[in-house]
């Protein structure tokens, strides 16, 4: 299905001709009809120290060079230094053979330019021939301030149209992608992607062992019965999405891909969107935001019944690793994302800029220095995926964010969002997780949260300052009964303090009264009430800092109304 999709994705588009691909140059070399360098052009710029590049479409070099004679292996139009300048005498005399085979016959002026050029070695300037920015860049040719690269219609590119068409020589079999005849192709193409210490890899490959290969296989058999046209067309397909910024997005080390059916642009605009939400800072402009992802699949001027892909892919030792392969309606995956923010809502502590938490931010909250780059390898792709599949969220997730709690992180927007959505999805008993403070709620670990908030905010009305959050809140919220006692004893002395601590008295009185039985404080909490306790804690906090904040010494009568 993964190649099926791909091959059709490149025949929707058809941006690069069969036999041709993109292909990154440095600098373009401008000849004279004598074949003389007149300049070295730099392509794409330079960003600090680092050259930049320019992608062309430009002769197809297949898998690349493999094998020992692999310095023979000059590449048509494009190469680099050690073959172009001359710098290494065998390679230079290969691509010179390559390039006078396929220009014979070719009486054009850039033809003949590329032959005189070949003819002799070239001698480079002094301060160029030691130059590592220099000899190790790829190189393309220009004539007549024109890079000679694919043209339709001219006599260079269709001579390298013939060269592939002639190039099969092997018997025609039947392509299971395509069902048409064709060469079965044996070394997949290699294809850039970020993480991959090798520069590429294929998608597709297999070891020579036989251990490695299916019962009956031979050494020589091929990967896959896949024909030249299908291997090209997919590969092509999936480097375009590579290079393209509006089709891909990093997940930790992973590379998401994700396309539309043809016709679905303005579907993958909203899908980025969805996926990696802006700031907004502006109230209209968050209205609309907020009516656009809620309304999923019901946005006007978007197709819900648009077919929507989605590739993950991972970099590995020898290919390409498919985390995963997802195709669906787009008002399904949308409608999908929405659901999420929905679990993930809840009242806002005033830290942060996302109205909807994006999921690098999510991400970030499960390491130390709050880094998505540092956090599980694997968790950010079983986090995309469950969200996509509308599935119940990885527990490592959860754990995580649990362990950073109790290693004294913050508890923020972010982690407590968390937490609530995973209780909401993963478990059953979500009757206390509401957006803000459940008043009402008498579920037990929900309640103890609320009061240790209470207490803390005692002790920090009496002193100034408050040190039980990080002396004591992770046994409270792991074993209530060996912390709580001890707490409430602690507030007496913190009430004595203040000249009318009947606000926390009563608030105080009305949770205990809450929790009922003659042992109010169990022993300990299981994984989901521990997150039923933060939630609890993080919601009676926001309350008291709500526009009415509790004065230092107030009334029952005086205290605030939960808004």
């Amino acid at each position: 299905m993964i190649i099926t999709a791909l091959v059709k994705r490149y025949e929707d588009n058809m941006e690069i001709p069969v036999g041709w691909q993109k292909r990154d140059a440095t600098f373009a070399l401008e000849i004279s009809e004598t074949g003389e360098i007149l300049d070295f052009v730099p392509l794409g710029g330079q960003s600090g120290k680092k050259r930049g590049s320019l992608a062309l479409i430009l002769p197809s070099i297949g898998s690349g060079r493999t094998g020992i004679l692999a310095y023979q292996t000059a590449y048509f139009l494009c190469d680099e230094g050690s073959y172009i300048l001359g710098i290494d005498p065998k390679k230079f005399e290969s691509s010179k053979k390559l390039h006078h085979r396929l220009l014979e016959n070719i009486d054009t002026p850039a033809a003949n330019a590329i032959k005189a050029y070949f003819n002799e070695p070239p001698i480079l300037p002094p301060e160029k021939s030691g130059n590592k920015e220099y000899t190790q860049a790829k190189y393309v040719f220009s004539f007549d301030g024109k890079i000679i690269d694919y043209e339709a219609g001219s006599e260079i590119s269709g001579r390298w149209d013939n060269e592939q068409k002639n190039k099969a020589t092997g018997k025609l079999e039947r392509c299971l992608v395509t069902g048409q005849h064709d060469e079965i192709i044996k070394l997949h193409y290699k294809i850039p992607l970020r993480g991959v210490t090798m520069n590429a890899q294929p998608l597709i490959s297999i070891n020579n062992q036989k251990s490695f290969r299916s019962y009956g296989s031979k050494d020589n058999d091929p990967p896959a019965m896949m024909g030249q046209y299908a291997a090209f067309a997919y590969s092509a397909a999936l480097s375009s999405l590579l290079e393209n910024n509006k089709h891909h997005k990093f997940i930790g080390s992973d590379t998401l891909l994700y396309w539309a059916e043809k016709g679905g642009e303005a579907e993958e605009g909203l899908f980025s969107d969805l996926l990696d939400p802006p700031k907004i800072d502006d109230e209209a402009e968050l209205d609309e935001w907020a009516k656009r992802a809620s309304a999923g699949d019901y946005v006007s001027g978007y197709n819900p019944e648009c077919r929507f892909h989605l590739l993950c892919l991972s970099p590995n030792a020898a290919r390409m690793s498919v985390r995963f392969f997802l195709m669906d309606k787009f008002g399904v995956l949308a409608s999908n994302i929405k659901k999420h923010y929905e679990r993930l809502e809840i009242i806002n502590d005033g830290r942060n800029p996302f109205t909807m938490l994006p999921l690098w931010l999510l991400l970030s909250e499960t390491t130390i220095k709050q880094k998505a780059a540092d956090a599980n390898p694997l968790l950010g792709t079983q986090l995309l995926n469950s969200i996509l599949k509308n599935t119940p969220y990885p527990f490592t997730l959860y754990n995580a964010i649990l362990t950073r709690i109790r290693a004294g992180g913050a508890i923020n927007q972010a982690k407590v969002a968390i937490i609530k959505a995973t209780l909401i999805k993963n478990f059953s008993k979500s009757e206390v997780i509401t957006v803000a403070l459940n008043e009402k709620s008498e579920n037990t670990p929900y309640v103890l949260g609320r009061l240790f908030s209470v207490l803390e905010m005692l002790q920090d009305r009496a002193n100034g300052s408050s040190t039980i959050r990080e002396r004591y809140f992770t046994s409270a919220c792991s074993n209530p009964s060996s912390i709580f006692p001890t707490l409430l004893n602690l507030s007496i002395h913190h009430s004595a303090k203040l000249d009318n601590p009947i606000f926390f008295e009563k608030l105080k009185s009305e949770l205990i009264s809450r929790l009922g039985g003659e042992d109010p404080f169990p022993a300990a909490l299981s994984l989901d009430d521990q997150g039923r306790f933060i939630v609890g804690y993080y919601h009676q906090r926001q309350f008291f800092f709500t526009k009415k904040e509790v004065p230092k010494e107030t009334t029952i009568e005086e205290a605030p109304e939960n808004e």
